[in-house]
């Protein structure tokens, strides 16, 4: 292709994207769906991100709450929505990958109806516990749970990080199903569930206050704001998880919108500002192309599978 065929091109590409979203600007109001309940690091992070989003569209976009069937329900309904850039949809990529391996009646396959935008960040996250739980971290957690396989519980909304520690140990612990994190984590300080995987971002009031404690970190090494909480490698060396959010647009969203799309969720996430604001509530800024997150998501699927098939866990 010669350099004026190509520049031909570029412009070509960016009218049709430009044309794409002029056709969109007198139908619906711009959404973000978010596929969890208000008050979750999702929920946190996704109000961040779609209000330095919506600046560099030029037009607000709203975020709207769908939660149930651990983020099913909002993927469909963004799966099922035109695919001209006005629906999208702020999740958790793990999580969202993970109701394929889990869901008996789960028709939707996320890599399959859905497109990816962005990943916008990689999360900071916890296994945490009410104060009154007899085990202050992860050893003594695995410890008891080999001593009375089956009787310690978690809180599951979708989340795979604490399956992947009870595979890796090869002990038992009995997942209690929640629609979020938020309703999770409430029963885990009242006591009623063991222990529950969350983002720094949610449980850092609660851990500060001192209505909930740190078994471990996740990640390959300690958090600077609780440098005496282990992480879970220090315990299982070839232990490995990663949280992850990103943005996700309609199957059949053409590959110009996508891009413009793409571009302007770059430009959100490259201010210093909520560059800091996501590094306060446990995120680490961490954009990728589509392409790139299309290839990081296919390869986390992979690993999925293999924590399903060595935790044993069966669809319900």
């Amino acid at each position: 292709m010669d350099r004026r065929a190509f520049s031909t091109g570029l412009v070509a590409g960016a009218a049709l994207a430009a044309a794409g979203m002029a056709r969109a600007q007198g139908g619906r109001q711009p959404t973000m769906v978010v596929p969890y309940t208000p008050g979750g690091s999702t929920d946190i992070l996704g109000r961040l991100f779609t209000d330095a989003f919506s600046a560099k569209a030029g037009e607000k976009y709203i975020v709207e709450n769908r939660p149930g069937a651990s983020s099913m329900l909002g993927s469909a309904y963004v799966s099922s929505s035109p695919p001209d850039g006005r629906t999208l949809m702020y999740t958790y990529g793990n999580l969202m990958l993970n109701q394929e391996f889990l869901m008996k009646e789960n028709r939707l396959l996320p890599l399959r109806d859905l497109v990816p935008v962005t990943r916008t960040c990689i999360i900071q996250a916890v296994i945490v516990a009410a104060p009154s739980f007899p085990a202050n971290n992860l050893r003594q957690l695995l410890e008891m749970a080999r001593k009375n396989p089956g009787k310690h519980t978690y809180a599951y909304y979708g989340d795979l990080g604490i399956a992947s520690v009870a595979a890796e140990a090869d002990v038992q612990l009995l997942r209690v199903p929640y629609k979020g994190g938020v309703p999770g984590m409430t029963d885990v300080m009242a006591g009623t569930v063991d222990i529950i995987t969350s983002s720094l971002a949610q449980a850092q009031p609660m851990l500060k206050a001192g209505k909930l404690k740190a078994l471990a970190v996740y990640g390959d090494e300690r958090l600077h704001e609780w440098p005496d909480v282990p992480a879970v490698k220090e315990v299982l060396p070839n232990f490995r998880a990663l949280d992850y959010q990103v943005v996700m647009a309609p199957k059949g969203t053409q590959g110009a919108v996508l891009a413009q799309l793409a571009q302007r969720a770059k430009a959100a996430l490259a201010g210093a500002e909520i560059r800091q604001a996501f590094l306060e509530r446990g995120a680490i800024v961490a954009p990728m192309s589509p392409e790139e997150t299309l290839a990081f998501m296919e390869s986390d699927r992979a690993q999925l599978a293999k924590v399903v098939k060595a935790a044993k866990i069966a669809p319900e």
